[in-house]
């Protein structure tokens, strides 16, 4: 015996009014017999759309997508409905508002939202934060039902999305927040310390920061990339309870790092092609890194040369794993024998060479000593594209290494080409032999 057909309760809103017939359950139907939380769970990696139509697969179905742990509100979802971008602007909103009408008031774990900011050329910031609020409702929404993950997005590049700080300032259970092409105004960093005390991580993409100063008390782990410090002005950060950082904002100058005396693991890029970066400023930058063990740097400005016996690396004593690029290997390996004189304590050393370092912009000086001792180095990987097994510049990075005391069982040549395949490869033809 056939179920009756289950009405969609959010076609109107979603643009999708057709009745789908339920089926029966077959007994040998597996999915029907796991219990309802196992199942609400597994269906909470849809997005919102996808999900409220499994209200209609069965009477057992029917109120499963009200309870789901994780929400996924997604405007792409809403592409290739008929109308204009904005009317399907509209047609999500309405959507999505009355899905958390309709949600039961339970917990959540994730909330993830993608949403649609329109970029023109009369846009203002008013606009901006006019097409916002039902986010910034959104949420605050998803706060106050204790989410502890949340992911925030604005669907164009040029576009900017505008949350109002405040949304951040009531008290939650939020440990992780990350935000693409998000807009953070004064205030933003004051009001997660308010409210968010419990945020441990915090990633950031495309979000120009108004704030001079970035700090926390409870942050583990930060990323934050290209275009986030938009400003000339040298912002800083101060963050005593940071463990990993990353920075990829190589186009601005970097910020000033005045308090990370827990940090462990740095993966930053530095260097400026928009500004003349004074070497003084990295200089600075590296020092408030210095406590690191795992560093991975990476140079990606112009041409810089380094006067003599100007002490621009700082001791790394605590370091144990260090990566660099082929901007290292510039000037006979000015910029390798600098580092490797100043980390006495390196376990693992990766050297990744991405083009011919000969034509990469290079970082130059002059040393009396060009000799170094790292008696604990033990691992050397060089990562170099394929068939340069037979390049000079490689041949003689060899012969320098191991003229330092490094035995060649301890240096290994990979290239990129194979890294990715054993990357890519499916798991079960790993294990043929």
């Amino acid at each position: 015996m056939e179920c009756p057909c289950d009405p969609d309760p959010m076609a109107e809103a979603s643009g999708d009014a057709r009745m789908v017939p339920a089926r029966a359950p077959s007994e040998a139907c597996r999915i029907n017999a796991l219990p309802s939380h196992v199942l609400t769970r597994a269906i909470s990696f849809l997005d919102a759309r996808q999900l409220v139509r499994t209200c209609v697969l069965s009477l057992q179905w029917r109120d499963l997508w009200r309870s789901v742990p994780r929400i996924n509100a997604s405007r792409e979802e809403f592409d290739g409905m008929p109308g204009t971008w904005v009317e399907q602007n509209v047609l999500f909103k309405k959507f999505f508002n009355r899905f958390l009408m309709l949600r039961n008031p339970t917990p959540l774990d994730e909330f993830n939202l993608c949403y649609g900011v329109r970029d023109s050329e009369d846009s203002t910031d008013r606009d901006y934060v006019a097409e916002s609020e039902d986010a910034n409702l959104w949420i605050g929404h998803a706060l106050h039902c204790n989410a502890r993950s949340v992911k925030v997005s604005a669907t164009e590049w040029e576009a900017k999305l505008h949350p109002d700080p405040v949304v951040f300032a009531s008290k939650c259970f939020l440990t992780s927040l990350e935000l693409t092409r998000v807009v953070l105004f004064a205030g933003f960093f004051k009001s997660l310390q308010m409210g968010c005390t419990l945020l441990e991580r915090l990633k950031l993409y495309d979000c120009p920061i108004c704030d001079a100063e970035v700090s926390s008390q409870t942050l583990k782990l930060f990323t934050v990339d290209t275009g986030c410090f938009p400003h000339r002005e040298q912002a800083s950060i101060s963050i005593p309870s940071l463990v990993d950082f990353g920075y990829f904002s190589g186009e601005r100058i970097p910020p000033l790092l005045t308090n990370l005396g827990s940090l462990e693991t740095a993966t930053v890029s530095i260097g400026t092609y928009a500004y003349d970066t004074p070497l003084s400023d990295i200089c600075q930058f590296l020092r408030g890194l210095s406590n690191v063990t795992h560093l991975d740097l990476s140079y990606e400005g112009p041409k810089l040369e380094v006067q003599a016996n100007f002490q621009w690396c700082p001791k790394f004593n605590n370091l144990t794993t260090l990566t660099l690029g082929e901007w290292c290997l510039c000037a006979d390996f000015y910029a390798l024998i600098v580092f490797l004189q100043n980390s006495p304590n390196l376990m693992k050393l990766i050297l990744e060479i991405r083009k011919n370092p000969e034509t990469h912009e290079k970082f130059i000086g002059e040393l009396e000593e060009r000799y170094f001792t790292c008696e604990h180095l033990k691992i050397v990987e060089i990562i170099c594209p394929e068939n340069w097994e037979d390049d000079p510049m490689l041949n003689d990075l060899v012969k320098f290494l191991v003229g330092n005391g490094i035995s060649s069982d301890h240096i290994e040549i990979k290239n990129w080409r194979d890294l990715y395949s054993q990357q890519y490869n499916h798991p079960l033809e790993l294990l043929q032999i």
